[in-house]
């Protein structure tokens, strides 16, 4: 009987989850670097993300103010 009520808890906290709505990517991968330890990520991540900017702004109007910082 005890079984029957563990699987009742269950089900119901798995559908009271998936009513959640789903964190944002940034979200979930803060949440990822906490629980796992993995800073050395941050960096690597940071870096990614400044070089996708500059790419994305060499193709617009400020391609000439950028060409001339290299």
């Amino acid at each position: 009987m005890a079984d029957d009520a563990n699987k009742q808890d269950d089900a119901s906290a798995f559908a009271q989850q998936a009513g959640q709505a789903s964190p944002s990517l940034a979200a979930e991968f803060w949440d990822y670097l906490k629980n796992n330890k993995k800073w050395w990520l941050t960096p690597i991540i940071l870096v990614l993300l400044l070089l996708g900017g500059l790419v994305i702004l060499g193709g617009t109007g400020a391609a000439p103010f950028i060409y001339t910082l290299f």
